[in-house]
Order: structure tokens, then C-alpha cells, then sequence
């Protein structure tokens, strides 16, 4: 008998890092929610907004897991946007009581596939089909990366060594899609060597949650070090 996948891992894994996005956010008054966060034209608030409406698109695809019957993560691109910018302005409070409900949300739906369901595959709103348990590994991406991105206080280098290079293995795929050039990443806090569209001579050296951070656009790259090419490749955009 095959032995199925085991969600209780990774669901262990969000419930940690749910915890220490709302002991961030519990810091934030609401004069704070409005001002800018890391990423380019977003708030704090769309942010938690965003976070929030994520959970709600993921439970969407765990229903489609538990069920077979699809059920689209969200309507369209249109309306995971509008969705983000309809919860942005909100108070503190309730940008906190909505992700702590998604947050239930989710934990209460991936309860409900069956362990044979893990490895069907179900569409994300890119039209990417995947297996139905990446979708947790999506949900702890989402998670600390967008922590990280509130700028209150909470920065990757918080990330324990296993989860930065959790995040770094999990973005790779994603960026081979879109073309990036082959190289090979040394983590110093991890002894492994992760290889990028088949890898290559070109090598770069830095923490995990540098080289994360840089692969994900957070981070310029200031800290790594190269050999193989006189300068650091650039990844192309995560979106």
C-alpha cells in the first residue's frame, strides 16, 4: 500500500507562522495600516488584505481537492485584485479578525481531503496545475514572505535557516518558468547545493534567507557573493 502524503507537517508550519504575522500586526495602530509596506504601490493594509483573501482563494482549491469538483481560486485576476483593495483601508482590528477567520478557514478545509485526494491536481488562478499539497506549501510562502513585506519589524533574517531554505527551493520552480538563466546556490547555513534551470559555473554564495530574498526581488542581492560571471544575474520579476 502507498503511503499517502501527510498534511499535519506543513499545517503545524502555517499555524506557527500565522502566529507570528498577528503578534506583528497586533503592534500596528490604525494610523500605521495605510502607510506604505515593501512592495511597490501597496499598504499594510493591502497586504493583510491580501493575505486575508489568499486564504480564502486556497480554501477554494482545497474543496476542489476534497471534493473533484472545481472550484476556481478565485473568479478571476480581477477579482483577487478588487478583493485586496476592498480590505485595505480597515481598521487594524479587523484586518486582524479577518485573517485569524481565514486562517480557521483553511485549517477546517484541509481537514477535509481525504488523504488519497493530496496528489490530484487542481488550478491556481495562473492556470498552473499543481498538486493539491503544494497548496500548503503556497500558504507558508505567502505567509512569512508577506510578513516580511509589512515592514514592522519582522525581516527574513528571522526566518529559521530550515524555512528560508524552505522558501528558496519553493520560488525556484516558479522562476524556471520564466527562463531564468542557469546558475547554482551555495546557502552557507545549509548544507546543500541548489542547482537553478539545471545549473551551471555560475555561482552564488549567501544565507538562505539572502538568497531567497534576492530570488524573490526583496533584496538587491548587496550580500552574496559570486563567481562565474562579472556580475550578479538578476531574477527575473516575481509576481
Amino acid at each position: 500500500m502507498s503511503q499517502h502524503w501527510d498534511p499535519a507537517p506543513d499545517s503545524a508550519e502555517i499555524i506557527a507562522a500565522i502566529a507570528r504575522l498577528l503578534d506583528t500586526a497586533r503592534t500596528l495602530s490604525d494610523a500605521e495600516v495605510p502607510a506604505p509596506s515593501l512592495l511597490p504601490g501597496w499598504s499594510r493594509g493591502h497586504v493583510l488584505s491580501h493575505l486575508a483573501r489568499n486564504a480564502d482563494g486556497l480554501v477554494n482549491l482545497l474543496r476542489w481537492a476534497a471534493t473533484g469538483v472545481e472550484h476556481p481560486q478565485y473568479a478571476d485576476a480581477d477579482a483577487r485584485e478588487a478583493g485586496i483593495e476592498a480590505g485595505a483601508g480597515r481598521p487594524i482590528a479587523e484586518q486582524i479578525a479577518d485573517i485569524e477567520q481565514g486562517h480557521r478557514r483553511f485549517i477546517d478545509a484541509v481537514a477535509l481531503v481525504p488523504a488519497e485526494n493530496w496528489e490530484h491536481e487542481v488550478k491556481w488562478v495562473s492556470g498552473d496545475p499543481r498538486p493539491a499539497s503544494k497548496i500548503l506549501e503556497s500558504r507558508i510562502r505567502e505567509v512569512v514572505i508577506h510578513h516580511v513585506d509589512l515592514d514592522a519589524g519582522y525581516s527574513a533574517s528571522d526566518w529559521p535557516s530550515a524555512l528560508a531554505f524552505r522558501v528558496l527551493v519553493s520560488v525556484i520552480p516558479a522562476l524556471e518558468a520564466r527562463k531564468m538563466a542557469p546558475l547554482t546556490l551555495l546557502p552557507r547555513d545549509v548544507d546543500a547545493r541548489v542547482t537553478v534551470s539545471g545549473g551551471s559555473t555560475v555561482e552564488v554564495r549567501g544565507m538562505a534567507h539572502q538568497l531567497a530574498t534576492w530570488l524573490l526581488g526583496r533584496d538587491s542581492g548587496a550580500g552574496l557573493e559570486w563567481t562565474g560571471t562579472p556580475t550578479l544575474p538578476k531574477p527575473p520579476p516575481w509576481t
